[in-house]
């Protein structure tokens, strides 16, 4: 080719020649050539012998000349001479990028006329182009004196050669770099650390905010922590209240310089440099001066003097997961006293946007207990019914927020023959799920409870009905129905009259019952499985409460917690149980602040029952004889008890109801027969026959000689229905006393 002087360098060739990367890549070897130069020979003596030539020679490419960087042979320059780009073909290879090859420069009326060649009589050449992080600086060449076929072989040994020696030169060219810097390094290694255990508080701050058991708690969890992460006075946390912005604030942190402005409760107007940044979502950063000069400043107008004095200011939005703002964390008065950086508002970034995340979830879960807490205050008893046969106290704790409310519940019913039934439950998961569930099966218990069964009878119409709703949901808990699976319900009730309770439970505590001596134990009752397991029957315990005890009736989520076992906590309520207090709802206050120091990790639920034995001279019992003869004795006999009791008012009505329940039980009933009158805060009338077949209420026609007695029965009393026995059914109805027969409290 023709001679390659400096005026005849194409225009494209010239500027990737005069590329200022380019060129500042290859000033960067060369300036370090007591590091470069035993690489460059190495790599040209041994690309001599791999390729089997006389002569070898590394060349680097500048502007308008070249320099030889390292070779063998005769006609190779001394290293460090420089020769113009005319000279050689490092500028061909540079500027194409790729290998040249050329096998016989007699064949090649491109190159027969170069310089270089025409000098030292060479006749083939292989050149590689030698690139640093991507830009080609040089060219790595062998040169034979005799014609040659470069094979592909060859060309890539050479290629592999070239790009070790610079993978070579780039790590010393870096130790180089580290070495000129190292005074640098040692002084960013300050800040580095620095940065480093920001980013290790940062981690934990954020572990601390997602575990703030409330919104509330988060919020001045953020404030907290941006205060310690960047080192301010003040932090301030508020969030977006309407689409104007209107700021509250929300938590305040101050260092001890401020602790006398830490009263100060005025609140902002919401307008001015707040709005900026919630309306645009993005951070500023400003110096006291560029604060108190920006045309949104409004200062703090007349409670300036309250207020704590401002040293720069430093604000980040809150930001939700859908891009809405949620409010800012602004800082204040750094504790070095130099003003806020980029660092400064990018570590805080980062921490509003994991807190951003974790206010948006301790809101979510707090509007949703919310929902299930109102959900199931709703469905539990607002007040305790009062029954004579009893007195009762309760407590109901939810669980904190972040753990959900859970399905717990207790109820106390009243049933016929003046007794009454007691139960508590707690349903498998939280949420609303959970609380609807309970719901459920508090309304279930109420209907079964209505039916007159057996503890063990209505546990397993309850495990019948769990399990089957569960199947029919497929046992998912979004469908608020899998979740009664597992679920522990206990349900007794007490017979004032017998003074005896009868209980039975599925897979929930025991209860506790206290003698009138003081003594605390647990009843031993059979376990029986959770409802919705299935398959093991149920079976009912009956116990004798003394007068003057009391049966205490819980879930687990008050005796069982992170900071102890079931079994220390069981032996804890036992004792707290044993302390004397003046009432019920005193020792209820009692139990929950020995118990539960903290709000509970699950619901806790604690039912406190004195039940009342029924004096028996307010209870008159007759074995009826199976003849009409007997109706009569027995109306008589009632007479007279109602005459005792002073309720001589309702005396026609009540033997009409006796004679009409006595008669069906002698017509179509089964001996033994008998009538019970009870006085209570109704007066009770109950009739019991052998037989299993229950009455129905029908309207009678005109000529039916009989059908009309339970009619008359329901229209002269309040109440009335059937109860099954193991053998047999009794007939009950209840009417009110009249107001001279009244009864205040429980008899003694």
């Amino acid at each position: 080719m023709a001679e390659l002087r400096k005026a005849d360098i194409p225009p494209h060739l010239a500027a990737v020649l005069r590329d200022p990367s380019r060129l500042a890549a290859v000033e960067a070897v060369r300036a370090v050539d007591e590091l470069t130069e035993d690489a460059f020979a190495r790599s040209v003596r041994l690309a001599a012998r791999l390729l089997d030539t006389g002569t070898a020679l590394i060349s680097l490419a500048g502007a308008d000349r070249q320099f030889i960087w390292g070779g063998t042979g005769r006609a190779v320059p001394p290293h460090g001479e420089q020769e113009l780009l005319d000279r050689g073909f490092c500028a061909e290879v540079v500027t194409s990028g790729r290998p040249l090859v050329i096998d016989d420069i007699q064949d090649d009326s491109a190159h027969r006329a170069d310089p270089a060649f025409a000098a030292t009589g060479l006749r083939a050449c292989l050149g590689v182009p030698l690139f640093l992080e991507e830009l080609p600086i040089g060219a790595l060449c062998v040169i034979d004196t005799r014609p040659r076929q470069w094979n592909t072989e060859q060309r890539r040994a050479l290629e592999q050669l070239g790009a070790s020696v610079m993978s070579e030169i780039q790590l010393r060219l870096e130790a180089a770099e580290h070495g000129r810097l190292y005074e640098q390094a040692a002084a960013a290694a300050v800040v580095e650390r620095r940065r480093s255990r920001q980013l290790q508080d940062l981690a934990q701050a954020g572990m601390r905010i997602n575990a703030a058991p409330s919104l509330e708690r988060a919020l001045q969890t953020v404030t907290d922590e941006a205060r310690a992460l960047v080192g301010a006075h003040q932090s301030v946390t508020s969030m977006t209240t309407n689409l104007r912005w209107a700021q509250a604030i929300n938590a305040i942190s101050l260092s001890d310089k401020y602790a006398d402005y830490r009263s100060f409760t005025v609140p902002p107007d919401g307008a001015g440099i707040y709005v900026l940044v919630c309306r645009d979502n993005r951070p500023m950063r400003m110096t006291q001066a560029e604060l108190e000069a920006h045309p949104a400043w409004r200062g703090f107008g007349p409670y300036a003097a309250e207020h704590p004095p401002m040293r720069g200011w430093l604000a980040v939005p809150l930001i939700g997961s859908d891009g809405r703002n949620l409010g800012l964390v602004q800082l204040s008065d750094k504790e070095d006293g130099s003003e806020f950086t980029a660092d400064d508002q990018a570590i805080l970034v980062q921490l509003a946007q994991l807190a951003s995340a974790s206010i948006e979830k301790a809101a979510a879960l707090e509007n949703q207990y919310e929902i299930a807490r109102t959900l199931q205050s709703s469905l539990l008893p607002q007040r305790l019914p009062e029954h004579s046969a009893l007195s009762a106290a309760s407590r109901y704790l939810p669980a904190a927020p972040r753990a959900g409310v859970g399905g717990d519940w207790f109820d106390v019913i009243g049933l016929s023959g003046a007794r009454v039934a007691l139960v508590v439950g707690d349903v498998v998961g939280h949420g609303i799920h959970a609380a609807a569930a309970m719901g459920r099966l508090r309304t279930a218990v109420r209907t079964l409870a209505d039916v007159d069964l057996t503890p063990e009878e209505l546990l397993t119409r309850l495990d019948d009905l769990v399990s089957r709703l569960s199947a029919e949901s497929g046992g998912g808990e979004a469908a608020g129905l899998g979740a009664d699976v597992g679920t522990t319900c206990l349900y007794a009730v007490y017979d004032p009259v017998a003074g005896r309770c009868s209980l039975a439970r599925a897979g929930h505590p025991s209860p506790v019952i206290v003698s009138p001596d003081g003594s605390a134990g647990f009843l031993e009752l059979p376990a029986g499985p959770p409802l919705g397991v299935g398959g093991v029957p149920f079976e009912t315990t009956e116990v004798e409460v003394p007068e003057g005890s009391l049966l205490a009736f819980y879930t687990d989520g008050l005796v069982e917690s992170r900071q102890r076992d079931l079994e220390s906590g069981l032996e804890e309520l036992r004792q707290a149980l044993t302390e004397p207090c003046d009432s019920l709802e005193t020792l209820c206050d009692h139990v929950l602040k020995r118990l539960l120091s903290e709000p509970p990790a699950d619901d806790a639920a604690l039912l406190l029952v004195r039940p009342h034995g029924l004096n028996q001279t307010r209870v008159a019992t007759w074995d009826v004889a199976a003849e009409p003869a007997a109706v009569a004795r027995i109306r008589a006999g009632t007479a007279r008890r109602l005459e005792e009791w002073g309720l001589d008012e309702i005396g026609f009505v009540t033997e009409l109801v006796v004679s009409e329940l006595v008669t069906n039980a002698i017509r179509y009933g089964q001996p033994p027969i008998r009538l019970r009158l009870i006085y209570d805060r109704a007066v009770i009338c109950e009739v019991s026959d052998a037989s299993n077949t229950a009455p129905h209420l029908r309207r009678a026609r005109i000529f039916d000689e009989g059908g009309r007695g339970l009619m008359l029965v329901a229209q002269l009393t309040q109440r009335w229905g059937t109860r099954h026995a193991r053998e047999g059914k009794t007939i009950w109805c209840e009417q009110t006393l009249p107001t001279t027969g009244l009864l205040s409290g429980p008899e003694e």
